[in-house]
C-alpha cells in the first residue's frame, strides 16, 4: 500500500508542476540533485562489523523546485538510499513568502527546524551526518505546518513548526503533535545563539516525547564551529548528548574538519554512553565534486556490554547535478 501510495503522489505531483509550467515560460521547474558514495575500511579486530570494506551510495537525491507566484513556491525532494533501495519523499510543500506577519509559511513534508540550520554551519553532509540525525533524536523532516522569518534588523531568526512527529519516514499512529521551535541570535559579528525546543507524544500510548538544546555557532572568515548540548526524554528514558564540530578552510579548495560526538542514550543506566571522533579533510574538485577523507572512531563506555570500538577510515564522494 505504500509503494502505490508513493507511485500515485509522485505522478500526482509531476502531473501538477507540468500543467502549471505549462502557463508560461517564466515558470518552468527546476530540477536538481545530489549524490553521496564513499569506501570505507572498519580497521576494528574482533567481531562484526570488523575487519570489513566496501563501496556504497548512501544517499541520492532529486529535487524539482517550482514557482507557482510571485510570493509561492513549490518544493519536491525525493530521497534515495541503499543497499536496500529505499526511495522516500523527504520534501513535498508549497511555501508561502511574508504570508502571516513577514513570516514565510510552508505547508506539507517539509524541513524542520534543527538539523537544516546545523548543516548549515557543519558544512559536510556528505561526509556524515548531524549527531542528532545519526541519533534519531530529531527527525530532517516531517508532515505539517511551518512559519518561518527573521527580525527587521536580521540578528534574530526563527523557526517553528507543528507536525505528526513521527518523521517522514514513518506514518502517524495517533491524533498528537509535535511543536518544535527554534531561535538563533546573532549575539556578535559572526557569532550565533542557538536555541530549541520540541514537545510532542510517541507512540498511540502518548508518552513524552521532548527535546532541549543550547549551542553557540561561529561563521567568519575561514573557520565554521558550533558547540550544542541537549536533552531528551523518551517516556521515561532520559538522554544527553553533546556535539562540538569546526571546519577551517586551508584555502579556497580544501578544509579540515573536524567532530566530537557524546551521547548516553539513558542517563539512569550504566553501559549506555559513547563518543564519536571524527577528523579529516574535504576537497572542492570542482563547482559539482567533493572529495573527503576522514576517520571515524567510536568509544563505548562499556565495550563487553556494547560491544567493540569502532574505527573506520572512509573515502567520500559528492557530486551535485
Amino acid at each position: 500500500m505504500k509503494n502505490k501510495f508513493l507511485v500515485l503522489f509522485v505522478l500526482s505531483l509531476f502531473v501538477f508542476v507540468s500543467a502549471v509550467s505549462a502557463e508560461g515560460e517564466k515558470a518552468k521547474p527546476e530540477i536538481s540533485g545530489v549524490l553521496y558514495a564513499d569506501y570505507f575500511y572498519n580497521t576494528t579486530e574482533g567481531i562484526a562489523p570488523a575487519n570489513i570494506s566496501y563501496f556504497e551510495l548512501t544517499r541520492m537525491y532529486l529535487g524539482v523546485t517550482k514557482p507557482l507566484s510571485d510570493k509561492a513556491i513549490m518544493k519536491v525532494l525525493f530521497e534515495g538510499c541503499q543497499p536496500v533501495n529505499l526511495l522516500y519523499i523527504k520534501n513535498a510543500y508549497v511555501e508561502f513568502s511574508n504570508a502571516l506577519c513577514g513570516m514565510n509559511l510552508r505547508t506539507g513534508v517539509i524541513g524542520l527546524p534543527w538539523i537544516g540550520n546545523e548543516e548549515k554551519v557543519w558544512k559536510n553532509r556528505y561526509i556524515s551526518k548531524t549527531f542528532t540525525d545519526i541519533e534519531g533524536i530529531l527527525n530532517a523532516a516531517d508532515l505539517g505546518v511551518g512559519l518561518s522569518g527573521k527580525s527587521e534588523n536580521n540578528v534574530v531568526d526563527y523557526d517553528i513548526a507543528l507536525v505528526n512527529g513521527e518523521g517522514y519516514k514513518a506514518a502517524e499512529v495517533s491524533t498528537d503533535k509535535d511543536f518544535m521551535a527554534r531561535v538563533s541570535i546573532e549575539a556578535a559579528s559572526g557569532t550565533k545563539i542557538h536555541l530549541y525546543d520540541q514537545i510532542g507524544k510517541q507512540t498511540a500510548l502518548g508518552v513524552d516525547r521532548n527535546r532541549m538544546i543550547a549551542g553557540v555557532s561561529y561563521e567568519k572568515n575561514k573557520l565554521s564551529a558550533m558547540v550544542y548540548m541537549l536533552t531528551a526524554k523518551d517516556a521515561a528514558v532520559n538522554k544527553s548528548g553533546m556535539s562540538l564540530f569546526g571546519n577551517y578552510a586551508l584555502t579556497s579548495k580544501l578544509s579540515l574538519l573536524a567532530r566530537l560526538d557524546s551521547f548516553d542514550c539513558d542517563t539512569d543506566n550504566p553501559a549506555t554512553a559513547w563518543t564519536r571522533m571524527i577528523t579529516g579533510i574535504s576537497a572542492n574538485v570542482s563547482e559539482s565534486v567533493d572529495l573527503g577523507i576522514d576517520a571515524q572512531m567510536i568509544n563505548f563506555e562499556d565495550t563487553v556490554i556494547q560491544g567493540n570500538n569502532q574505527a573506520v577510515i572512509y573515502t567520500h564522494l559528492s557530486v551535485k547535478y
